[in-house]
């Protein structure tokens, strides 16, 4: 379907099909008969298809780092363009600590540009809100008593009605939301290009910078988070001051890394995942130095924020009693 599809969309011929993230993907790197390539997606369903359209048509006029939109079917399947690079994750693996900043801070700048061009392009008014309402909030909040059961360490009580207070959407404004070093390529200038805007809604532009560094895959360098939080929290502040923003972002950043740790444990049945095998299909970090990771920024964060504090030695009882499964 996919290969009709393109063919009919851009009247060329496809001599040949390759599998980037694997055949369980909805996109496929198309090679055309006339040289080049494309990406053709069919996205399950058609609000998502015609919500990714939407998205790159608006930020395509912007000229900021996403795949130009091509053409599309007008129902499921829209066709990008290709482009070469190698993936976030992928590029963070092995990176040393300089170049562990020099990758993320290419991130934080192009999401940032794409965050302001969206909205120039007024396309807040289009998308829709993301975890608005208290009790998505308060589900999220309950993570850590649910991984604190499973593992056998129970995780201390919170204030949940100040933590909804904390976490609620501020000035709702667009945000990519599966912000995932997966999610994105480092081109050969250096440059980091996201895709994948199925997912796109409005919240606080801040969850997007918790997405990147709070992600397993970004290595554990904590000077170069300082550095990077020091030049971005106010890119992505909105409306709160550098004091607010910054015990906001901690305070979600937290909880969000609780999330990614309790998909860890959800998927390692008995032995932990091959990482390059991980990060080639682009799955969950299935490995124990993720997890490690996970755990030590989040008893890192969570220290830096009144209302998790506490959650901080329960970060690192959790990462002793991971090593022994």
């Amino acid at each position: 379907m996919l290969t009709r599809a393109t063919e009919g969309i851009l009247n060329d011929v496809v001599i040949g099909v390759e599998y980037p993230g694997g055949r369980s993907r909805e996109s496929y790197r198309m090679l055309l008969e006339s040289g080049r390539s494309v990406i053709a997606t069919r996205r399950n369903e058609l609000e998502l298809a015609q919500l990714e359209i939407q998205i790159l048509h608006a930020l395509g006029d912007h000229q900021v780092p996403v795949p130009r939109l091509l053409g599309n079917n007008h129902s499921h399947i829209l066709i990008q363009e290709y482009v070469s690079g190698t993936r976030l994750s992928q590029a963070l693996k092995d990176a040393d600590e300089q170049q562990c900043h020099r990758l993320l801070d290419a991130a934080l700048d192009s999401l940032a540009a794409i965050q302001h061009a969206a909205t120039a392009s007024d396309l807040e008014t289009k998308v829709e809100a993301l975890g608005y309402e208290d009790s998505w909030i308060s589900g999220l909040i309950k993570r850590p008593k649910v991984i604190g059961e499973f593992l056998g360490v129970p995780a201390p009580s919170l204030d949940e009605s100040a933590l909804i207070n904390q976490l609620r959407m501020r000035e709702p404004r667009f945000i990519k939301w599966d912000a995932r070093p997966g999610n994105a390529l480092v081109n050969g200038a250096g440059q980091v290009v996201w895709f994948d805007w199925e997912h796109a809604g409005k919240r606080n532009r801040l969850d997007d910078a918790a997405w990147i560094l709070g992600d397993e895959y970004v290595p554990e360098f904590p000077e170069v988070e300082k550095r990077l939080l020091d030049a971005y929290v106010l890119k992505f502040a909105g409306p709160m001051s550098d004091t607010e923003s910054r015990e906001y972002l901690m305070c979600y950043g937290t909880f969000h890394m609780v999330v990614r740790l309790g998909l860890i444990l959800k998927y390692m049945t008995g032995k932990w995942w091959d990482l390059d095998e991980c990060i080639e299909e682009d799955k969950v970090g299935v490995t124990l130095s993720c997890a490690q990771r996970l755990c030590r920024r989040g008893a890192r964060w969570s220290g830096q924020c009144e209302l998790t504090q506490e959650l901080s030695p329960w970060f690192e009882k959790i990462e002793k009693k991971i090593e022994r499964l």
